[in-house]
């Protein structure tokens, strides 16, 4: 890669890899974790949907394989929550009358998220929020991850979640006062104009003109006005689900998502995956240059590369 300068901020992107057990998108994790050996990097970023869906038990270690094979000295993985990473379409779709293959939040921060404690700040006392930032002190930059599935997991009288995570999108009332106290608040930072912020969520905060997108996120609207209030301090909003290559402008903020992991297309002119061969999966290592404000996201396996102004 071009540019090593010590100032580049850098964030590997890998999204929605729909893992199986022993599936090859082991081999995308061991190609990770190689570059993490010659190329400085500050994070992983996992951007959800781990894991395929069915027997919880089979869902569990899926998603414990995949974040466990991207883990690197030295590189903290951040994972971010998905709507197939509850699990909770296993028991709708199979009319079990019953929440026992469903991943609640508690049990997502125990196996994702609670070795991250010390790294990362969460949301104290709401750490099943799966809601959270790390900084970069020396490069002033706050990573911010979000979770766009920020539900009530409570059971109906029929036995199934009240709601569904699969299709039921939205940012808590605390999550977006969490962001609005929290994310932006550089008051004890030095330098705090300087700081910038770079935001990761699976679904598209804001869903209208987006390529794959299906539902809106309930708070999206408002969690937007946060982010636009503080423009000036973001880099640019990353996320997946949509399973396509784009970069749209909002309020001069760029939304940017990655292709799907996973080796299969859901659009004509998505490129081909081939099992066996580099192009069977994708991720991107996302290089952000403020000297030349500029965002290079160079992409491995199928694809192309992509520069944003920012």
């Amino acid at each position: 890669m071009k540019d090593q300068g010590a100032g580049i901020v850098r964030v590997l992107f890998y999204t929605d890899p729909h893992h199986m057990p022993g599936g090859n998108q082991l081999h995308a994790a061991a190609a990770i974790r190689r570059l993490a050996k010659s190329i400085p990097l500050d994070a992983i970023v996992c951007g959800g949907d781990f894991s395929e869906n069915g027997p919880k038990e089979e869902v569990e270690q899926s998603q414990r394989e995949i974040l466990n094979a991207l883990r690197v000295p030295d590189c903290p993985v951040f994972p971010v929550k998905g709507n197939h990473d509850d699990n909770s379409i296993h028991d709708f779709h199979r009319k079990t009358g019953s929440v026992e293959h469903v991943i609640f939040p508690i049990e997502s921060y125990e196996n994702w998220l609670k070795p991250l404690e010390g790294t990362v700040a969460f949301d104290k006392g709401n750490e099943c929020g799966l809601y959270y930032y790390y900084d970069i002190p020396d490069k002033n930059t706050r990573i911010v991850i979000l979770n766009c599935i920020d539900i009530p997991y409570v059971t109906a009288d029929h036995g199934l979640l009240r709601q569904n995570g699969q299709w039921e999108y939205s940012f808590s009332e605390r999550q977006l006062d969490w962001v609005r106290r929290k994310v932006f608040d550089f008051t004890r930072k030095p330098n705090a104009d300087e700081w910038k912020v770079v935001i990761f969520s699976h679904v598209p905060i804001l869903q209208s003109g987006m390529t794959g997108a299906d539902h809106e996120v309930a708070g999206g609207e408002m969690m937007w006005r946060i982010i636009r209030e503080n423009r000036r301090h973001v880099v640019a909003c990353f996320f997946g689900h949509v399973h396509y290559d784009q970069v749209q402008m909002r309020d001069d903020i760029p939304m940017i998502s990655t292709l799907n992991a996973v080796s299969y297309k859901d659009f004509d002119d998505c490129p081909e995956k081939i099992k066996g061969t580099l192009t069977e999966t994708v991720f991107d290592i996302v290089s952000i240059n403020f000297m030349k404000g500029e965002l290079t996201a160079t992409r491995f396996g199928a694809g192309e590369d992509r520069i944003v102004s920012i």
